[in-house]
C-alpha cells in the first residue's frame, strides 16, 4: 500500500502528470469509437449495391436537328430514372453506358456550330454640370489607362475639354467592357472620334456633313445706341463686337449715332438638314452716319476691307514673341507616330524659350479659353478678328481671364514646362477657319490693301452684297 502511494505521487509530479491525462483521454475516445461502429458497418462487411442506376441514352444527333439554336437544347429525361426497367444483365448496362459516354465526348455539336461575332456595346452620355472627363469614366466603368491613352490622342486637337453641360459623347465598347472608341458631336456638322488600335492607343478621326450656306441681308434704324437696335434684327453678341472693331477709328458709337440713323448687314447662316450649325458670320455691313457712308466687305483671305479694297482689319504677328528664338519642333502635318507609325501631326511650332518668356497676343481679339490639360499643361485660345485664332500650350503663367479683349502685341502669357513636356518651351498654333497652319509660313494679314489679282473678285463680291442691301432697303 505504501508503495502505490509512493508510485501514485512520483506519476502524478512534474511532466508525468500531462503525459499521463493525454493517455486518458485517448483512451476515452477509443472507448466512445467502439461503442458507435457496429460490426456489421466495418469495410468487410459492406455490400455492394445489387443494382446500377444509369442515365437513359441521348442522341445527339436527333437534338441537334431539333434544336438549330443550341442555347436551346433541353436534355429531356434526364430526371426519368430507367432502373424500373429490370436490364438483363449489369454487365450489357455497363457497356451501354460507355458506349453512350463515348458519344458524348467525340461528338460535340457546340464545336460544330459557328461562334457568334464579337459584339459592341454603345453609352450615349450627355455632360452634366460639374462633370469631368474623369468622373465620366470612373462611372462607366472605364479605366484610367484607357482615359490617359484619349487624352495623349487629343493633345493636339484639344477637342475633348473643356466639358460643357449638353455636350453629347458615345463610348463604344467592345464585349469585354473595354473602351474602343470614344466620339463627340460638336455641332450637326461636325463630329471627332478617338479609335483605338492594336497596341491600346488611340486615333484622332474627324467626320463631316456637308453645311448649306444662305445669305440674309438685314437693316435697322438707330433708336437708343446700336447695340439695342442691332439686337432688335437678331445680330449677335460677337458680330456686334466685329462691327465695333472694324468701324473703330473713323465712328465713335456713343458719340456720333443719331436716332434715325440706317445700317444695313448682310450675315451668312449654315445648318445640316434644316439644323442651325455654328454661329452667323458678318459678311458685309453700310451705315450711314450724320449723312456720311461707311462700309466693309469680307474677303476671301478673312479680312474685311472698304469699298476700294482698303484693309480695316489689324495684321497679325508672325511670332508670338519678342525676339525669334530657335524652332525646336517644327509643323508636320503628316508626322507619324514614332511607335504607332500612324499619323500623330504636330499642329505647331516649339520655340525653346526659357522658363517665364513673356509671350504676346498676335492679333486683337478675346480670349476663348483659359484651362490646364494632362498633356497640353497650362493653355490659353485667343480668336482674332475674322477667321484667324491661336492657342499658346506648356505655360507656366496665364495672365489674361477667359473672356477679356486683347490687342495686338500685349503681353497674355509666361511660357513654361507643364504637361507633358521633356524642356521648357512653347508650343504655338495659328488657326485660320479653326484648322492648324504653320504660323511660320501661312499667308496671314500682312498688306494693307487687296492685291492686283483678287481686284476683280473682291469687286464682284462688293456688288453682290451692295445689290442684297439695297433691295432690302426697297
Amino acid at each position: 500500500m505504501p508503495f502505490i502511494v509512493r508510485f501514485l505521487r512520483w506519476g502524478l509530479s512534474g511532466s508525468r502528470r500531462l503525459i499521463l491525462l493525454i493517455l486518458l483521454v485517448f483512451m476515452v475516445l477509443w472507448l466512445v469509437y467502439q461503442s458507435l461502429v457496429t460490426p456489421e458497418n466495418t469495410l468487410e462487411n459492406y455490400q455492394l449495391p445489387t443494382e446500377t442506376t444509369l442515365l437513359a441514352p441521348i442522341k445527339l444527333s436527333d437534338l441537334k436537328e431539333q434544336y438549330a439554336d443550341p442555347s436551346r437544347i433541353v436534355f429531356e429525361g434526364l430526371d426519368k430514372n430507367i432502373s424500373s426497367a429490370a436490364p438483363e444483365s449489369n454487365d450489357n448496362q455497363q457497356e451501354e453506358a460507355e458506349a453512350n459516354v463515348s458519344s458524348l465526348v467525340t461528338t460535340d455539336p457546340l464545336n460544330e456550330i459557328e461562334k457568334a461575332p464579337a459584339t459592341k456595346t454603345g453609352i450615349d452620355y450627355v455632360v452634366k454640370s460639374g462633370d469631368t472627363l474623369a468622373r465620366i469614366f470612373a462611372n462607366l466603368g472605364l479605366s484610367v489607362d484607357a482615359m490617359y491613352s484619349v487624352l495623349e490622342a487629343d493633345q493636339e486637337y484639344l477637342v475633348l475639354e473643356p466639358l460643357m453641360p449638353n455636350d453629347s459623347y458615345h463610348f463604344t465598347l467592345d464585349e469585354e467592357g473595354a473602351l474602343v472608341e470614344l466620339t463627340r458631336q460638336l455641332n450637326a456638322s461636325k463630329s471627332v472620334s478617338y479609335v483605338r488600335h492594336e497596341n491600346g492607343g488611340f486615333t484622332y478621326q474627324e467626320s463631316n456633313k456637308p453645311i448649306n450656306y444662305t445669305y440674309q441681308a438685314m437693316q435697322n434704324t438707330i433708336e437708343g445706341n446700336f447695340y439695342v437696335s442691332a439686337k432688335r434684327i437678331g445680330l449677335s453678341d460677337a458680330n456686334i463686337l466685329l462691327i465695333n472693331d472694324i468701324l473703330k477709328g473713323r465712328v465713335n458709337f456713343r458719340k456720333d449715332l443719331r436716332a434715325g440713323d440706317v445700317f444695313h448687314v448682310v450675315v451668312k447662316k449654315g445648318d445640316v438638314e434644316g439644323e442651325v450649325v455654328g454661329k452667323d458670320q458678318l459678311e458685309a455691313l453700310s451705315m450711314r452716319v450724320r449723312g456720311q457712308d461707311y462700309s466693309a466687305f469680307l474677303h476671301s483671305d478673312g479680312r474685311f476691307y472698304d469699298a476700294e479694297g482698303k484693309s480695316l482689319t489689324p495684321a497679325l504677328l508672325r511670332w508670338p514673341t519678342r525676339k525669334r528664338y530657335r524652332i525646336s519642333s517644327p509643323f508636320n502635318a503628316n508626322r507619324l507616330h514614332p511607335i504607332t507609325g500612324r499619323r500623330s501631326p504636330h499642329n505647331g511650332v516649339d520655340l525653346a524659350t526659357p522658363v517665364g518668356t513673356e509671350l504676346l497676343a498676335t492679333g486683337d481679339g478675346v480670349v476663348t479659353r483659359v484651362t490646364s490639360h494632362k498633356y497640353a499643361g497650362k493653355y490659353i485660345v485667343i480668336d482674332y478678328t475674322g477667321p484667324y485664332g491661336s492657342r499658346y500650350l506648356h505655360l507656366s503663367k496665364p495672365l489674361v481671364k477667359k473672356g477679356q479683349r486683347v490687342k495686338r502685341g500685349q503681353v497674355v502669357a509666361l511660357s513654361g514646362n507643364t504637361g507633358r513636356s521633356t524642356g521648357a518651351h512653347l508650343h504655338y498654333e495659328l488657326h485660320i477657319n479653326g484648322r492648324p497652319v504653320n504660323p511660320m509660313t501661312a499667308e496671314i494679314p500682312t498688306t494693307q490693301s487687296i492685291p492686283s489679282g483678287d481686284r476683280q473678285e473682291y469687286s464682284d463680291r462688293v456688288t453682290t452684297f451692295l445689290d442684297m442691301m439695297a433691295l432690302k432697303a426697297e
